[in-house]
């Protein structure tokens, strides 16, 4: 899992990535590229900013600019298309869409209940343009860096026509934004910060909460409590070094915020179910 502001790299080329992924876990994150996901197997939850769903297979849901994003697979089986790109495709560099205009980020909009008419059309609609730059990305035909980027205005278009809100509310739109700023300022300090002993309190003060109210505010947007959050950080980081060092485990338990190797021992275990010396033999 991977978490916090996602400065993404493309290479040379069209600034857009196009994957299937299968049962994918990723920490809530943000970035300034738009993100669309289609799923088109089993099902997986999906958390963006405050909104927490879980998508089953024919759904759909769509990150714009800036929004505080996770996944989370847990115990079900599940494949997606995922398409991620730079808004300057689209012709958008203060980023996409504009505040207040989206209904919501998944359709359908409830997760209870009949889809009705209008929203199975727009599932249609959006399947088929996901499946077609899926296509496209895959078979590198002639053009297809134009036919992509031309498919990708229609993807935002029809998101849009299928989320706009009717009536955008300018008072809710600015409130959200200063939530959305606070909680991305939040995310960047933590993981620059998770191998310090910060408690829930030094949280709450960053995010000018109090204590009552940040841990539930933060669980409702990232999906996972505080201290959770952090030892995931601190074990993403970890592993990182386990693969890519000779380093000692007492020393990377060390260097990464655990006060002793038998915390880091326990933590790791219940974070990825194993211990952290057979992810070392598997170098």
């Amino acid at each position: 899992m991977k978490a916090f502001h996602e400065n993404r790299i493309y290479g040379s080329g069209l600034p857009v990535q196009i994957s299937t992924v299968r049962n994918i876990n990723f920490l809530a994150h943000w970035h300034h590229d738009v993100e669309f996901i289609y799923v088109s197997e089993g099902s997986l939850q999906v958390g963006i900013n405050s909104g927490t769903r879980t998508l089953r297979a024919g759904e759909f849901a769509f990150c714009g600019s800036g929004d505080i994003h996770y996944y989370d697979s847990g115990r079900s089986e599940s494949e997606i298309i995922l398409v991620v790109f730079n808004p300057r495709l689209i012709g958008s560099t203060a980023g996409w869409p504009e505040e207040g205009v989206v209904r919501s980020p998944f359709i359908p909009y409830s997760e209870t209940g009949v889809p009705s008419a209008f929203e199975r059309e727009a599932l249609e609609e959006l399947a088929g343009v996901m499946k077609r730059i899926e296509a496209e990305g895959a078979e590198g035909r002639e053009q297809s860096d134009a036919v992509i980027t031309g498919l990708l205005h229609m993807l935002c278009g029809l998101a849009l026509r299928y989320a706009s809100a009717a009536a955008p509310d300018s008072r809710r739109s600015a409130r959200s934004a200063a939530h959305l700023k606070v909680t991305q300022e939040l995310l960047d300090y933590l993981d620059r910060n998770c191998t310090l002993p910060l408690t829930l309190q030094d949280g709450a003060e960053r995010a000018r909460m109090s204590v009552f109210h940040f841990s539930r505010f933060f669980k409702n947007v990232t999906g996972m409590n505080y201290n959770t959050y952090l030892n995931e950080l601190r074990i993403g980081r970890a592993e990182r070094m386990i693969v890519g060092t000779d380093a000692k485990l007492i020393d990377i338990a060390l260097e990464c915020g655990f006060g002793n190797v038998r915390t880091f021992n326990r933590v790791f275990r219940q974070l990825r179910g194993g211990a952290p010396s057979e992810l070392r033999r598997k170098k």
